[in-house]
């Protein structure tokens, strides 16, 4: 009887560890090309966590919106029914969530290392936005400095702002929406898995929303110009739903967290190291660059602090954008 005993409870423990380590597989969404560095660096994360679950983990990348546009993916991750991205975040359950796409928040590479790395006031923001949305940040995928894709070339593109000649495309987001407005141009709402054909047809004349990488792997055939204005600073984010993740084992739930913490970190260098890469394919490719001086992207940078900035306190409350304003002065 004792042997009898002993045997069943050895079973008994070794099912249920065995069913706290269960096999399980992961949707996660991306919305760039499958040649993309994001895309790349998605795989690599995928490769990583199962490599070190030993294949407990499989997680399956679908890219280029497969399920859908980046809003669309967002909700399914609320709901549970899409378990990863990585994607641009959309503003329509909390506005405090375009913090990060605020224009000229950070200049160049150092800043942005500062402004979007782990443990600071916009990673805390972002982290406690989305935990109350039912989504668990793991953190900031850096695309690089933003421009704008164009078909038809601006008009005073000297001029912080002056009247343009052109119809930009924009995200459904004011924080892209007032500074372009405040900057001179026209502007229309077009979903990203849409701007393309919006270019193709003359639906927009340019886009704003993308950096050097995106316009070369997925514009290139449609825009004549790069304007290189760093207007933002483009960034992804990885999600997973906290529904899926608060049903994975904690060491499943440790092995993701801490290799999307490598791969985020480690976006930062790629993103740097291939930006005039791409530059300089889009010039090969016969694509016209337009670069600003120091002083021109000092003037719309200052043009945007004090025009823009004060005009999304009600967005992104007053606390957020003070706290931006004083790194500034």
């Amino acid at each position: 009887m004792k042997k009898l005993l002993c045997l069943t409870a050895v079973a008994f423990f070794l099912i249920g560890g065995s069913a706290a380590q269960a096999a399980v597989t992961l949707k996660m969404a991306g919305q760039y090309a499958l040649e993309h560095p994001t895309t790349q660096l998605q795989q690599e994360f995928a490769k990583a966590v199962s490599d070190r679950t030993k294949g407990e983990v499989t997680i399956r990348i679908f890219p280029a919106n497969q399920l859908g546009d980046y809003t669309q993916v967002y909700e399914e991750l609320r709901r549970g029914t899409i378990d990863m991205a990585t994607i641009s975040v959309p503003s329509q359950f909390d506005t405090r969530l375009e913090a990060s796409y605020l224009h000229y928040l950070a200049m160049d590479y150092d800043e942005a290392r500062k402004v979007y790395g782990r443990g600071s006031a916009m990673f805390k923001v972002t982290e406690d936005v989305h935990d109350s949305l039912g989504v668990k940040f793991l953190g900031f995928n850096v695309e690089g400095l933003g421009g704008l894709g164009m078909v038809k070339l601006p008009a005073d593109l000297d001029k912080a702002n002056a009247p343009r000649n052109v119809i930009l495309r924009v995200p459904t987001m004011a924080v892209f929406q007032i500074p372009c407005e405040d900057a001179g141009f026209q502007t229309i709402s077009i979903p990203f898995a849409e701007v393309y054909t919006a270019l193709q047809t003359g639906l927009a004349d340019g886009w704003s929303g993308g950096p050097a990488s995106v316009n070369y792997i997925q514009y290139r055939d449609v825009i004549k110009y790069w304007v290189a204005n760093n207007n933002f600073f483009e960034n992804t984010s990885y999600l997973v739903s906290k529904q899926v993740f608060d049903k994975l084992s904690p060491e499943h739930q440790k092995v993701i967290a801490e290799e999307a913490q490598r791969i985020t970190d480690k976006s930062f260098t790629v993103c740097q190291n291939d930006e005039e890469g791409y530059i300089k394919k889009m010039e090969e490719s016969g694509i016209q660059i337009i670069r600003f001086t120091p002083e021109q992207l000092a003037a719309w940078a200052k043009h945007c602090r004090e025009v823009t900035w004060p005009k999304m306190e009600e967005r992104l409350t007053k606390p957020i954008i003070d706290a931006l304003l004083a790194g500034y002065k």
